[in-house]
């Protein structure tokens, strides 16, 4: 049973304690899938193919169904009271008259006609002073007759609506609906790109770390054997106790560098975690693949204009601008709509408001013709014009700014290849005086102070050619992000 418990043990120490080895495209790919930036840029596609859709939509016929109920306590009356209306003769001019037998008013005769005379006996003009005239017969409107029942009322309608010519909007408007979308994946380019270029910032920073403890370790190796060989030497009187703290010294020193390199590395570990999506606390390794062949990043100037997110989406941001020119001039033009619909009413608006129910199909063009508007459409047609000149010069701007990236880039990466090969060379010779320093001071001919000058040396080339070489993969990395061109 204790033998199987020491297994068990030991086998889930060996689980714990068990680094997980990546690869830089591994890192890069996890990147990508873990990234939250992108994940937006993936919704924000998703949101500007939606809105295509809708803008598409404004083609097709429009359908709504609206259905209201309304109680009102009272009702609708068209006369405040009963009305009494005089009973006359239609004239030939259309205007109500009457015959003698239709009032109490006397007559007398004027320029041989008729006239009525009022109350005092006076002749008046019937037209001018109709108050005057003494009907004999009234017709009698009720109030109650004139009155709309709205006690319980029910509407329904069901409309088509149809746009025939909107002046070019809704085409321009479905233009910028694909524009925005495009927009949207140029944009989701970019953020792909910049997640590439941090994954593999981070990526090498933990290599470079993790070679820059390694040589550490070794460094303090060559201390601690030079440290002991001096305290054996200074029992036998062939060493100071001078030379022995100068090592110590010297040991302590390396010391806390290495503890820093592990402090760095582990911080840098952590930051690419979080980068590829793991626990912070993962306990990773990384393929250092960086000792073979300096990179070599080709990359023609014309892919840099074709391909590079930032200028498609200024690009794009043009197409829009003219395209709100063309909506903006669209407010001097005439639209043109067709209207449709069934409605079904109770009270029956149709047959003297019954508690009935029925219906009534209408069909309806409608036309506006813009006319005058205190030069409203004039200065929106402006304003979008400024829009568009705007986009082109930040166009132009982004361009000049792109090439002048794109130049640093080629110049960056020759530097970092002619650092790269000077700090080899460095080492080199650093190491054949290493070397010579150890076998002099084996043999009496060096001293102390020239074995620790040589290894502090060959210390400072080694970190130099990690810099160097790290800056060549990341000098490539920049490369291929300025010019939009990414190769995993």
């Amino acid at each position: 049973m204790k033998q199987y418990l020491s297994i068990l043990c030991f086998f889930c120490t060996f689980q714990l304690s068990a680094q997980t080895r990546l690869t830089l495209e591994q890192c890069l790919n996890m990147a990508l899938e873990h990234n939250k930036s992108i994940a937006i840029a993936q919704e924000q596609v998703g949101q500007a193919a939606a809105q295509k859709k809708v803008a598409h939509s404004s083609y097709l016929p429009k359908v709504d169904a609206t259905a209201a109920y309304l109680y009102s306590y009272q009702s609708i009356s068209l006369l405040s009271a009963d009305k009494f209306a005089p009973v006359g003769t239609l004239q030939p001019d259309g205007t109500l008259g009457f015959t003698a037998e239709q009032v109490n008013n006397g007559f007398t005769m004027v320029d041989g006609k008729p006239v009525p005379l009022d109350a005092n006996g006076q002749p008046f003009n019937p037209k001018v002073n109709p108050e005057k005239v003494q009907w004999k017969n009234y017709a009698y409107l009720p109030k109650d007759a004139f009155s709309l029942p709205l006690h319980n009322t029910v509407l329904a309608n069901i409309g088509l609506t149809q746009p025939l010519y909107m002046g070019g909007r809704i085409r321009e408007l479905n233009r910028i609906a694909d524009f925005a979308q495009s927009i949207a994946k140029t944009q989701l380019t970019a953020e792909q790109t910049e997640t590439l270029y941090s994954a593999e910032e981070n990526y090498w920073q933990v290599v470079s770390l993790t070679h820059k403890v390694r040589i550490a370790d070794e460094y303090k190796a060559l201390m601690s054997k030079l440290e002991a060989n001096l305290e054996a030497l200074q029992e036998e009187g062939m060493a100071t106790k001078n030379d022995v703290l100068k090592v110590k010294v010297r040991t302590n020193e390396v010391n806390v560098s290495l503890t820093k390199a592990n402090n760095g590395l582990r911080l840098s570990k952590m930051a690419l975690c979080r980068l590829i999506g793991m626990p912070l606390d993962s306990d990773i390794a990384l393929e250092e693949t960086f000792e073979g062949a300096l990179p070599t990043a080709v990359i023609d100037s014309s892919d840099v204009w074709r391909n590079r997110a930032e200028l498609q989406s200024l690009d794009y941001l043009g197409k829009i601008a003219e395209s709100k020119v063309k909506i903006a001039q669209a407010g001097h033009l005439p639209t043109l709509g067709l209207k449709a619909g069934y409605l079904y009413a109770n009270p029956n608006p149709y047959n003297g408001f019954m508690p009935e129910f029925a219906g009534n199909f209408t069909v309806a063009v409608a036309l506006q013709v813009p006319i005058f508007h205190w030069g409203e459409h004039r200065q929106t047609v402006n304003v979008a014009r400024s829009e568009r000149n705007i986009a082109q010069l930040k166009r132009e701007e982004a361009s000049e700014k792109i090439e002048l990236q794109y130049t640093q880039a080629r110049l960056r990466i020759k530097e970092a290849a002619q650092r790269s090969v000077s700090a080899h060379k460095n080492l080199e010779q650093a190491e054949e005086n290493l070397r010579y320093a150890n076998m002099g001071f084996e043999e009496g001919m060096v001293q102390v102070a020239g074995v620790l000058e040589a290894q502090t040396a060959w210390f400072s080339a080694y970190s130099e050619m990690i810099d160097a070489r790290i800056e060549t993969e990341l000098s490539e990395a920049y490369l291929k992000k300025v010019s939009g061109v990414w190769t995993k």
